[in-house]
């Protein structure tokens, strides 16, 4: 039997942290200040990693939220995305992330999503998921990203950002590979948001992320629909390409592929 909504919700609720403090990003920012400045990311040949990541995405996430107009501060609105989707992210093949959800104050129809757990929706579409169902499948759709490491994917393919080096490398007063290692990762984060931003994922793999994430939602106990619902309503609203899914497929081939 399917989870009711409202009980993952609850237990959601449970886990949840207060409703902002979880984007403290001057902390963030300053952390990554430190591990640049100990040259912690290198380039090697292994998979990205657990503290690859988790830099990757922190670094990623305080690009999101500068070019989309940062956090939107309304306490009904963050818990509200925060409930929903820490409930459909338990349900995920990464239940025990540390996921981190936040509305963006921009007035364009968009959600983003960066490793490590960070899921943003833009106020613009927010406004749109007036069913907790709409909202669980827009955020579904973002998850599915994370847990199937499309933005991660991006990097690894490239060799730019994997495995990671001490601080001896300092201590050896080795400050051009130090350099170079610092370089491979500001590489890794640029093509990164160079995808989110400019020429968006391909399509089979936005495809793929609406439907895992139309399948979470439904996992949930949310109805399986909310997402083509959302898409639809855009789709009959029309209006400048640019300011709804920019870097996405066309709507009508996304409602097409998503059952109701």
């Amino acid at each position: 039997m399917k989870p009711r909504p409202w009980l993952v919700i609850f237990l959601a609720a449970a886990l949840a942290p207060a409703a902002f403090g979880q984007f403290d990003f001057g902390k963030l920012s300053k952390g990554l200040d430190t591990l640049k400045d100990v040259g912690k990311v290198a380039k090697g040949a292994a998979k990205i990693g657990p503290e690859e990541e988790k830099i990757i995405g922190d670094s990623v996430a305080l690009e999101i939220v500068g070019k989309y107009g940062g956090i939107v501060r309304d306490e009904t609105v963050t818990r509200r995305v925060n409930l929903v989707g820490r409930a459909v992210a338990r349900c995920s093949s990464r239940p025990d992330a540390q996921w981190k959800f936040g509305v963006l104050d921009s007035a364009s129809v968009n959600a983003f999503s960066a490793p490590d757990g960070y899921v943003f929706i833009t106020r613009g579409l927010y406004d749109l998921a007036e069913t907790d169902d709409a909202l669980a499948g827009i955020l579904g759709h973002e998850i599915a990203h994370i847990t199937k490491r499309h933005a991660l994917s991006i990097v690894e393919r490239g060799e730019f950002v994997s495995g990671v080096t001490g601080i001896a490398s300092r201590e050896n007063g080795n400050v051009r590979q130090m350099e170079a290692q610092l370089k491979q990762f500001d590489l890794g984060v640029e093509k990164i948001l160079t995808t989110l931003f400019e020429k968006g994922f391909d399509p089979q793999t936005e495809y793929e992320a609406d439907k895992e994430g139309r399948a979470l939602a439904a996992t949930t106990g949310y109805a399986a629909g909310g997402l083509r619902a959302v898409l639809a309503t855009l789709d009959r609203r029309g209006g400048d390409a640019r300011q709804v899914f920019s870097t996405h497929p066309p709507l009508k081939e996304r409602i097409r592929r998503l059952p109701d």
